[in-house]
């Protein structure tokens, strides 16, 4: 599964971003998605990874830098690159938003096409080499839970952990590891945006590991339920026809006998203040690994949903 690099035009009015979709058009490792400035699209568009933005400024029914801080607290965890495009020089000359470029719309669309190219090749060279799910670090799941909280939200925190990842990855080597997570990370995408809201946030803690931060217990389960559907129902595609005619690989254990693991799996913990009062966000880790550590126990894919009201048990 190829997972491309992603350019965002808002634009209200389209033209803009029909034209910059037109000259990415044959470029099969990029993809162009366009937003108008109406925050609910803007929030579900925002779930990606972008590495340029680019705002169309004349066909912008919104003021632009309430526009900009919007974007900037939604994706406070990656930093993006944002460029106003606009026909009026005096805009061009006199507004100053921290973090925008502006570019007349009289540059050619061919000047456009690799100006972003040269933007897309310095980011993805400062990127992590282990960043092969486009998803937000650890470093941003502290600050939105803590947010969270002292706003009195209500929220799910959900861990996801891959089974024998270390056996696969001995087995397989790591670029097909990277194959394996990023599809994780695609169904990950897919259940929250099928059964979520748009305000759910999927982070990716590192390795086989991926948190969810979710704002409903109701639709929590369903988003785990497929989940673990996705990912068992095609698993097998991520191993040999002989492995998997097999139903195993063998693979040397930690005390250097070769040893036989099955299909890896899926241990997925759940935690939620709605059957729980938490002081700080350390008292959530606690459960939450604890939670985790249970469902490691338990053989093939598997869901824990802690709704213990046992303060005790914090």
């Amino acid at each position: 599964m190829t997972y491309k690099k992603r350019i965002l035009v808002i634009d209200d009015t389209n033209d803009y971003g029909l034209l910059v979709s037109n000259s990415f058009a044959a470029d099969e490792q990029i993809e162009v998605v366009t937003s108008t400035s109406a925050r609910n699209e803007l929030r579900n568009k925002l779930r990606y990874d972008f590495y340029i933005i680019y705002i169309h400024h004349d066909g912008l029914r919104a003021d632009l830098g309430v526009l900009v801080k919007f974007v900037y607290r939604f994706l406070n965890h990656m930093n993006p690159m944002l460029i106003a495009i606009t026909s009026s020089r005096e805009v061009a000359m006199s507004t100053t938003i921290p973090g925008v470029g502006f570019l007349p719309k009289s540059l050619s669309i061919e000047v456009l096409h690799k100006q972003a190219l040269n933007a897309i090749g310095i980011l993805s060279a400062n990127r992590s080499i282990n960043d092969v799910s486009h998803l937000p670090g650890n470093y941003a799941i502290d600050a939105t839970l803590r947010g969270k909280m002292e706003r009195g939200e209500k929220f799910v925190l959900v861990y996801i952990d891959i089974d024998k990842f270390k056996p696969y990855t001995d087995y397989y080597g790591l670029y097909n590891a990277g194959r394996l997570i990023a599809f994780l990370a695609d169904v990950l995408h897919k259940a929250v945006a099928r059964h979520g809201s748009n305000r759910d946030f999927i982070v990716h803690v590192g390795g086989d590991d991926f948190v969810l931060i979710l704002n409903d217990y109701d639709y929590a389960e369903a988003i785990g339920n497929e989940i673990i559907e996705q990912f068992d129902s095609n698993v097998s595609r991520f191993y040999s026809d002989d492995d998997v005619e097999k139903g195993y690989i063998e693979v040397l254990n930690r005390k250097g006998i070769k040893d036989r693991f099955g299909f890896i799996t899926l241990s997925i913990a759940m935690v939620s203040n709605e059957f729980n009062t938490f002081a700080t966000t350390d008292d959530v880790y606690k459960r939450m690994m604890h939670a985790k550590d249970e469902a490691k126990q338990i053989s093939g894919s598997v869901m824990l949903c802690d709704t213990s009201r046992n303060p005790a048990a914090q």
